[in-house]
């Protein structure tokens, strides 16, 4: 077995709190003062994360306090990610070492550890094809890129990545219940095909098992993806 990474489980967080955490994490992890970490977390009350640079003019703000849901901003790039019924991961590395230093090799070799999770849980995924769009859509699922992982042409899985110096943040959402009618309702303006677009561009773990499926069991898959992808072992948990 090769590195020891940290291992961190977290329950349901405040959206801030949540990204305030994993700030804290990369900067902790560039001034040498905690190993390459893996951490999981959920979201109370749910959120819509908005990636660094987005505006919000494409998303229904209306529907979104109406249904409880809070805005957030990443320190992440991308689009917005909504966080209800998925699970969250997030890494910090050093490129170069951890990871491969290119940005797209550090995003496929990363997304290695998910693939293996979810051949795990009997999901044969792969890597998403799509090339980014211009003008870029408001939500993250509406296209899948190489860093993003998919099954059967939909996504489920959508990654950012953050670095300061040769240290990295990748985090990215992996949709546990299907959020396809939430979806087509809070990104109102999405260009497409219709009120449908989403909903046929996004499917869920659930879905694609065609039964219930618990974080717990997730979790335990992603982890075990990573310790057989990447050749790393997982310390104590936090």
């Amino acid at each position: 077995m090769g590195n020891v990474w940290r291992l961190i489980i977290h329950g349901e967080m405040a959206p801030k709190l949540n990204m305030d955490t994993d700030e804290a994490l990369l900067l902790a992890h560039a001034r040498d003062e905690c190993p390459p970490t893996l951490r999981f977390y959920r979201w109370s009350p749910p959120a819509v994360s908005l990636g660094y640079f987005q505006k919000e003019d494409g998303i229904s703000g209306e529907d979104l306090k109406e249904m409880g849901i809070e805005v957030v901003r990443r320190s992440t790039g991308g689009r917005a990610v909504l966080h209800w019924g998925d699970l969250t991961y997030s890494i910090v590395a050093r490129s170069g070492e951890d990871t491969p230093f290119d940005l797209a090799e550090s995003y496929r070799y990363l997304c290695r550890g998910l693939l293996a999770g979810m051949a795990l849980l009997g999901i044969e995924a792969s890597l998403g094809g799509d090339k980014p769009a211009s003008p870029f859509p408001d939500s993250c699922f509406a296209v899948s890129t190489p860093g993003d992982i998919t099954w059967r042409g939909k996504k489920f899985i959508g990654s950012a990545q953050k670095r300061v110096g040769n240290f990295l943040l990748q985090h990215g959402s992996i949709l546990i219940k299907p959020q396809g009618d939430l979806l087509a309702r809070i990104f109102c303006r999405e260009k497409g095909s219709g009120p449908s677009f989403l909903k046929e561009k996004v499917t869920s773990l659930e879905e694609i098992l065609g039964e219930p499926v618990a974080p717990e069991k997730v979790i335990c898959a992603v982890m075990a993806g990573f310790e057989q992808a990447l050749d790393i072992s997982l310390g104590t948990q936090l």
